[in-house]
């Protein structure tokens, strides 16, 4: 379910393909901070423009062929998690640039309610039916790896693991 998710809006528009903060993520912190992410094909450039607290706004450039790999990484916002081995998991994936350099710029993150977990040795999976057959999740994973894979056609390099997700 869509509305299970907060995901960035991917559109392709001239000059090529624009991707901006979520509309409901801007509502929900009032526009406190906001992203636009423009690949300009025929310049083969990646326009960031980033705005925080309404007023200070930063905007970083890279060239395609600056680009080394497309980071693509999972966590479990979770805090549960931790101390139980049954829960509903809280789904954060992030999809960002490395750069020839090995740094990396994180783009956008994709998150929201994800699937039921149990990874007890102890308690079988039957045992918590109602979870899972009244599970509902979020379209966050179909979302980031369908634009993970988009920017790693687009720009013709691999897709990795970010060293810290």
């Amino acid at each position: 379910m869509r509305i299970l998710s907060a995901c960035p809006i991917v559109r392709k528009q001239p000059p090529g393909i624009v991707v901006s903060t979520a509309w409901w993520w801007r509502i929900l912190f009032f526009g406190l901070s906001l992203r636009k992410v423009t690949f300009h094909l025929k310049k083969e450039e990646i326009r960031i423009v980033s705005r925080y607290l309404w007023f200070f706004r930063f905007r970083k450039r890279y060239r395609f062929g600056k680009v080394k790999a497309i980071t693509y990484g999972y966590s479990n916002w979770n805090s549960g998690s931790t101390w139980s081995t049954a829960h509903d998991s809280l789904d954060q994936f992030s999809v960002g640039l490395q750069l020839n350099n090995d740094d990396e710029v994180r783009l956008f993150n994709f998150v929201g309610e994800g699937t039921f977990v149990n990874n007890s040795n102890l308690l079988p999976d039957w045992l918590f039916w109602d979870e899972y057959a009244f599970d509902l999740s979020g379209t966050q994973e179909g979302e980031s790896k369908a634009f993970a894979e988009l920017l790693s056609k687009l720009l013709n390099i691999p897709i990795v693991r970010p060293r810290f997700p």
